[in-house]
């Protein structure tokens, strides 16, 4: 079967720009392989930046709007770059994948809601490419929290035969995945059928912690907006921890709740952070030890979460996410898991910061054959869904679509 080529898109909630994977697709269904072509991030300028923070609080409907339409022109201009600088044409690529910038995403709630910028339209429109976005609300309906999501995409690119693997990933949120050797004879329970999951996958998944989301917007907030993070971890490998502040956030309720479950990232919100620059100051600490004291609290939540939830002892912790070139809690993390060895996913032709717009594109690629993408297990949905919804690109591309559907859907139906 020749390959087939996607665009992955994401961005995260630390509003550090958009990321694009160029990403070749080898095989389809559920034993689809994919591959990193082309990885490009391009940053937020300072004034989109400055309106994507204005808008994540209470925004009104027009500017709301205004965020949607300019986020998809970003995810446009930056789909177009990454296959450019990947030296293929836009004519060459089946469809985009496209998680949006989540400004709002209530797992708990009587109706569970989420809610997503980024135009799918602009980018079909821009590109000419069919886009398949708004991957967790499927499995928001059916009783699933809709993250972590990308599990299944990530079993295909990082399950190892005889090794068992942990994956972190350091974002606005840290998450932990499971990957069990695909030879264990100790899986986790997930479905089997070919129309269900992929053969083989073995994995647990859940949000362990706010990362990111806190250590940039403490440097944000205890700056005035001078600064947006704190680059490698140098402000707060100076700082001292004040346990007490450390204590009292993992006294929060969400980590005493067993997965599947979602981090509440309203809950460590503006109101979070000024609440804990106070804290700091009454215990007479500074900048540097407020920003060493959230290090300290995020290392915690996400080894406590590895080893209450996740079945045993790796033989590898693999990273990514903006998060590994925070040193001190790389530092932190390690001292943690020791003696498991951990290394970026950068070892296996993965930079650490593309794993989500690879596991887009990765769930774009599902979604065209036919193939759930969520893992019931994880999420806590009734059961496994088709996820996504389909913005059609030119008549050409939608016409690769649609022929491509029908076989695929003839394939099932005779493997059924």
């Amino acid at each position: 079967m020749a390959p087939r080529w996607y665009i992955g898109l994401s961005s995260g909630s630390c509003l550090a720009g958009v990321d694009a994977a160029l990403v070749r697709i080898d095989g389809s269904g559920a034993a689809l392989a994919p591959h990193l072509e082309h990885f490009v991030h391009e940053p937020h300028s300072g004034g989109v930046r400055e309106f994507l923070l204005r808008v994540s609080g209470e925004a009104q409907p027009r500017q709301l709007c205004l965020a949607h339409r300019v986020v998809g022109e970003a995810f446009a201009n930056v789909a177009r770059k990454v296959a450019e600088q990947g030296k293929h044409h836009l004519h060459q690529i089946l469809a985009v994948g496209m998680s949006g910038h989540t400004v709002w995403h209530d797992a708990g709630g009587r109706f569970p809601s989420t809610l997503n910028l980024g135009m799918p339209a602009a980018v079909a429109e821009r590109t000419g490419l069919t886009v398949i976005s708004d991957f967790r609300s499927r499995d928001l309906v059916v009783g699933g929290q809709g993250q972590p999501l990308t599990s299944v995409v990530d079993a295909m690119v990082f399950q190892n035969d005889h090794e068992r693997r942990v994956l972190i990933h350091l974002g606005g949120v840290a998450s932990v995945l499971w990957l069990d050797a695909r030879n264990s004879s100790t899986h986790a329970a997930v479905p089997r059928k070919l129309e269900d999951s992929p053969p083989g996958l073995a994995c647990i998944a859940l949000q362990a912690a706010p990362c990111m989301l806190i250590l940039d917007g403490l440097m944000r907030l205890a700056t005035a907006g001078r600064e947006s993070f704190d680059p490698g971890g140098r402000y707060a490998v100076q700082g001292r921890c004040l346990e007490a502040l450390v204590r009292r956030w993992l006294a929060h309720p969400l980590f005493k709740h067993k997965p599947p479950r979602t981090v509440p990232v309203d809950e460590f919100g503006p109101e979070f952070l000024a609440q804990a620059v106070e804290l700091a100051k009454r215990e007479g600490g500074t900048l540097h030890d407020l920003l060493c004291s959230a290090t300290h609290f995020v290392a915690r939540a996400v080894g406590e979460a590895i080893g209450r939830f996740l079945p045993g002892t790796p033989d590898r912790v693999l990273v990514s996410g903006g998060g590994v070139r925070n040193g001190l809690l790389w530092r932190l993390l390690e001292q943690l898991l020791a003696p498991v060895p951990m290394e970026r996913i950068d070892r296996f032709g993965v930079p650490a910061e593309s794993r989500e717009a690879l596991a887009f594109a990765g769930l774009a690629a599902l979604a065209m054959d036919g193939v759930p993408g969520n893992v019931p297990e994880n999420t806590g949905a009734a059961g496994p869904r088709l996820l996504g919804s389909f913005t059609p690109g030119s008549s050409t591309n939608w016409a690769r679509c649609l022929a491509w559907m029908a076989a695929q859907t003839a394939h099932l139906r005779r493997a059924a």
